[in-house]
């Protein structure tokens, strides 16, 4: 039986925090040690499926996709691959004599390229001047030792990508240094706001997203909230109309789409809706929020009744702290929650909060982080989760059209 291979995908931001593309990460899913799969292994993994469900281009929505891949491999991808394919280069192969050569012959076939995770001891005019793309780890330099690199690589006409920010702080000194590429997670944690906690227009949406949870909110209240915010009811009734759900009859009022949906579901696609509305957060961010929420949807169904009502409110507003800027607990406490959906996505707590704890390591592709006895007693396994991701990532491609404002 052909064994489980495990992926995730990082995106990588340009200076305008709109996605650029995405890094796919790979590793062995019958392994109880999360070693990523290596450059070779990976590249076969993505060219065998290149077609198929679980395409790479499918994967990447449309994106490019920077994948390590080794010096053996360089001669045997295929040249359809460079339409969707940009070719790290390893670390460990940067020394090389040869490699500029190798490298020229990429070029020649229409791939772009990049050295990942690059040091400056391995720095050469003749290295630089045949990539497009070099990616320094922001984790492993000082912040003069950062600076001089990007001085000295900046002579060249080449990217720099800064890997691993993962605050925006970081993301800003970077920018301020000359990086035009950014790959890490700093898009969905909070960013320091001084002054008022938050402004009129995020106020006003935290203020529906707090109605829309009301426990005492019955139909007709809650389609009252909708009708008043002309934008939500017009998504709202074009996502009850799409290919997405496949109504044979269309649904023309807000009522109807509150009965036929049921009321978790419109507070649901209500909240992502209100969110979308902060303008001044990437497009990323709301797929992580789905992503996360289709995610523990689809383990859910290996749980209790009480699991899978709660699993995707959990995924979905486990990123409010990001959307507001202001410290999840807060924001939780002002919310008419259940203490057992606070305590989930506050303190992963109980098994709805070790689902979406699970979750957000596997989508961050901190496969290393997730114990096996946690997973076994959650009645999960790797696979599963390989499962769910690619559910997830199919499911927010879907919805996230429907988002788009017109």
């Amino acid at each position: 039986m052909q064994e489980k291979v495990l992926f995730a995908r990082q995106p990588i931001f340009d200076g305008r925090q709109q996605v650029y593309g995405y890094e796919l990460l790979f590793r062995n899913g019958e392994s109880d040690k999360a070693e990523f799969i290596d450059g070779d292994l990976a590249t076969r993994s993505v060219l065998l499926h290149a077609y198929t469900e679980s395409s790479a281009p499918q994967v990447l929505n449309g994106k490019p996709g920077f994948l390590n891949v080794g010096r053996t491999m360089m001669s045997a991808i295929p040249t359809f691959a460079r339409e969707f394919l940009i070719v790290e280069v390893l670390e460990d192969e940067h020394h090389i004599g040869t490699l500029p050569a190798e490298i020229e012959q990429l070029r020649k076939r229409g791939f772009q390229v990049a050295l990942d995770d690059f040091e400056m001891t391995n720095y050469r005019p003749e290295l630089i001047d045949v990539v497009h793309i070099v990616k320094l780890d922001v984790l492993t330099y000082s912040e003069q030792d950062l600076a001089e690199a990007v001085d000295t690589l900046s002579q060249h006409s080449v990217r720099l990508l800064a890997e691993k920010v993962e605050s925006h702080d970081m993301f800003k000194y970077c920018q301020s240094l000359g990086f035009d590429l950014f790959q890490g997670f700093f898009f969905c944690k909070p960013e320091v706001v001084r002054g008022h906690i938050l402004d009129a227009n995020r106020r006003a949406i935290f203020d529906l997203i707090r109605e829309l949870y009301q426990p005492e909110v019955d139909i007709q209240r809650l389609t009252d909230i909708v009708k008043r915010d002309v934008v939500l009811s017009y998504k709202l009734l074009k996502l009850v109309n799409s290919s997405f759900y496949r109504r044979v009859q269309e649904v023309d009022s807000i009522s109807h789409a509150v009965m036929i949906l049921g009321i978790n579901r419109i507070r649901s696609w209500a909240t992502l809706v209100s969110l979308g509305k902060l303008n001044h957060k990437p497009d990323e961010l709301q797929t992580e929020s789905l992503m996360r929420a289709y995610m523990c949807e689809n383990l859910s169904t290996k749980f209790s009744a009480e699991v899978q009502q709660m699993s995707f409110s959990a995924g979905l507003l486990s990123c409010l702290d990001a959307w507001f800027d202001y410290p999840l607990e807060q924001l939780m406490k002002v919310l008419p929650l259940s203490h057992e959906l606070r305590d989930a996505v506050v303190l992963k707590a109980g098994e709805t909060g070790q689902l979406l704890s699970v979750v957000v390591k596997y989508m961050h592709s901190q496969w290393d982080q997730i114990p096996a006895n946690q997973l076994s007693e959650l009645g999960l396994t790797l696979a599963d989760l390989s499962d769910a991701y690619a559910y997830a990532i199919a499911r927010t491609d879907q919805i996230s059209e429907l988002m788009i404002e017109e």
